[in-house]
């Protein structure tokens, strides 16, 4: 990670992924309140692995698909973007299969909860810790409008779960919640309020 002109930001030029771990942490319908929601690690790296999902939604679903060789010269597909500038900023597609990434590709209406999500997301990393995500302020234009090729005529619908099971529920929100307190505990912390489920939950030991 790196700091400079008041930014965070990572090594993100070569658009490769950064975790095998993709989530979508749906705690909340209201995309600000979820934002609000997200514990302090989240809100930092999250900002990169939402605009991964979205990147890749542009490039499964508006590129050409090619096969191209990764670093190593191994075979990899690749999706190649009309627009330029799109092209040379944007994430490359990973994950293409997780059930997260294939969530977001499903409709423009899950597509842009996501958008506004990380909109949302980013203002809560300025107020935790003063200083601007670089992925966001490098990607939000490109990243703003759904795909061209996302589907308009499937409602939106709440997010896959990717979890243990032993925490799904039928109510994504319900999951995820449930997902923090009994998984994320040993790193919770929120620079601002405690959501207020979340004590509740720690105090009842779920």
């Amino acid at each position: 990670m790196v700091n400079t002109n008041g930014c965070i930001w990572f090594s993100f030029i070569s658009q490769s992924c950064r975790s095998n771990l993709v989530n979508i942490f749906y705690l909340h319908k209201d995309t600000k309140t979820c934002a609000e929601m997200h514990l302090d690690k989240h809100v930092v790296k999250m900002l990169i692995e939402y605009a991964q999902l979205m990147s890749t939604a542009h490039r499964v679903l508006d590129g050409v698909k090619y096969i191209g060789k990764s670093k190593t010269g191994r075979k990899v597909t690749r999706y190649l973007l009309e627009n330029k500038n799109e092209e040379a900023t944007v994430y490359k597609a990973c994950h293409i299969h997780h059930p997260s990434a294939v969530w977001v590709r499903q409709s423009a209406y899950n597509y842009y909860w996501l958008y506004q999500m990380w909109h949302y997301l980013h203002e809560e990393f300025k107020l935790r810790y003063g200083k601007e995500h670089r992925s966001y302020t490098l990607l939000h234009e490109l990243l703003r409008s759904p795909p061209k090729n996302a589907p308009l005529n499937i409602p939106f619908t709440q997010p896959t779960q990717a979890m243990p099971d032993d925490v799904k529920n039928e109510d994504s929100i319900t999951a995820y919640r449930d997902y923090y307190i009994k998984y994320k505990k040993d790193f919770a912390t929120w620079k601002t309020n405690i959501p207020e489920w979340y004590s509740k939950g720690i105090n009842a030991n779920i």
